[in-house]
Order: structure tokens, then sequence, then C-alpha cells
């Protein structure tokens, strides 16, 4: 256990590793991550990725190729800006991030990300901008994270 993570997202390495990403409540400001080597049953120390984050929840998803896709607020404080980072070497480094809002006055939150058996990603999170709130849809694919 660590301080400040909850709401973890789990991936699966290709050597059977769990890998939690969570949202980071105290101090650090960056996204929080353990290991399990054993289905959950225990949990190596919760550290950080070099990926900021204000406290706010995420969410990750395997793609069908392998790769992993990350969604989150990317900023230290507040949520007017979120984006996808994608892994090719299962979480060791995200080399590519795109965002799907970056607005100065806007609030994105809680975001949940799928992947459609045709390669298509699906986020949906709430869309808090002036005039009104709601939820909104993304809809995208792994080339259009990596060119940005």
């Amino acid at each position: 256990a660590g301080f400040g993570n909850i709401q973890p997202a789990v991936l699966r390495r290709n050597d059977g590793t769990l890998v939690a990403y969570m949202r980071e409540n105290g101090r650090l400001r960056r996204i929080r991550v353990a290991e399990s080597k054993d289905d959950g049953i225990s949990w190596g120390p919760v550290g950080t990725i070099d990926l900021a984050n204000p406290g706010s929840g995420l969410d990750a998803v395997r793609l069908a190729n392998g790769k992993w896709l990350l969604i989150y607020n990317d900023t230290t404080q507040g949520r007017n800006s979120l984006a996808v980072s994608l892994s090719d070497d299962e979480g060791k480094s995200w080399k590519w991030t795109r965002h799907l809002e970056h607005h100065a006055s806007g609030s994105y939150h809680y975001p949940a990300i799928i992947a459609g058996r045709n390669g298509t990603i699906h986020a949906i999170y709430s869309y808090f901008v002036t005039g009104g709130k709601s939820m909104k849809h993304a809809a995208f694919n792994e080339e259009w994270i990596r060119n940005e």
C-alpha cells in the first residue's frame, strides 16, 4: 500500500504481472503504480510514473496488438486537460500523448476507455464547460494518438 493511491485501473503484462495505475490524492501529483506477480494476492511498493495527475480519475486498456493506453488528466492542478498516452512496452514508457481536451476554461472528469474489435478506441468522460455540463464521447484509433 502507498499514500494517496486510489481507484486502480489494472492491466496484465505478457509475463502475467498485474500493473495497477491509480489516481494520486497525495502531494506527488503523478500517476501512481504498483505491480503484483501473484495475481493480486500481494502487491509491491507503490511508486509513480512520469505522467502528471492532479488527483483525478483515470482508466487504462490493453489494445488487441498488445499496446497499452491510458486516459487521464495530465496536469498537476485542475482538470482542464484530458490526454491519452500510448505505450508499446507494457507501460515501461509512454512514448505518445495526444489531448482529447485542453482548454483553460473547461473541466473534464472521470474518463473511461474501451477498444472495439475493429481497432476504434472509445472514450467517454464528464464534460463541464461554460454554458453547461454533459458527457462526451470521442472515437479515435491508435494512429491518431501517434500523429499529434
